[in-house]
């Protein structure tokens, strides 16, 4: 009977120190954006979840979704929505190198009454500074350049290779 009590209870130690050290190594982030202009209405939100792998090293993935409100030339509403892979490297306790491939399924006009979807894959490497606060939490932005952008694709989710983020996240440093 005594073994059996020891058993559970070293089991169920081990349990516990195993969540303890699988939930410090979870990280939570993401962001969320908003524009807006005469044209057109955007807000995009773009939660994350990771595992740090080593103490510098961290790998996780993400989903997107963007609402596109065109107000001109007529009047129609857009959703465009993806999937991403992502790596960070923390260089120093505030910079961190990334690199993600994206994978976006937008929604795009081809006329007043009609849409048509496309899918575009993103490949994104760039850096990022991140500010702590309030414990585990940091606020982030990251400069991204996309290596697969090709200004004559048309259709095409973004105008430019460049992809500037801000977000906020949860565990990662």
């Amino acid at each position: 009977m005594k073994s059996l009590l020891a058993s559970t209870l070293i089991f169920f130690s081990c349990s516990l120190l195993a969540q303890n050290k699988l939930s410090d190594r979870i990280f939570f982030g993401g962001g969320g954006g908003f524009n807006t202009s005469s044209a057109q209405t955007n807000i995009s939100l773009s939660p994350q979840v990771g595992y740090k792998v080593t103490d510098r090293y961290l790998a996780g993935i993400g989903i997107t979704y963007q609402y596109v409100k065109v107000k001109q030339p007529f009047d129609a509403t857009l959703s465009n929505f993806g999937w991403s892979l992502f790596n960070q490297f923390i260089v120093t306790d505030q910079f961190f190198a990334h690199a993600e491939f994206e994978r976006l399924t937008f929604e795009y006009l081809i006329s007043a009454e009609q849409t048509a979807t496309q899918g575009f894959n993103s490949l994104l490497i760039g850096a990022g500074y991140a500010e702590p606060f309030g414990g585990r939490a940091s606020f982030n932005v990251t400069a991204l350049y996309n290596v697969l952008y090709d200004e004559s694709v048309d259709p095409r989710p973004y105008n430019s290779p460049w992809v500037i983020r801000a977000g906020v996240g949860i565990g990662m440093f």
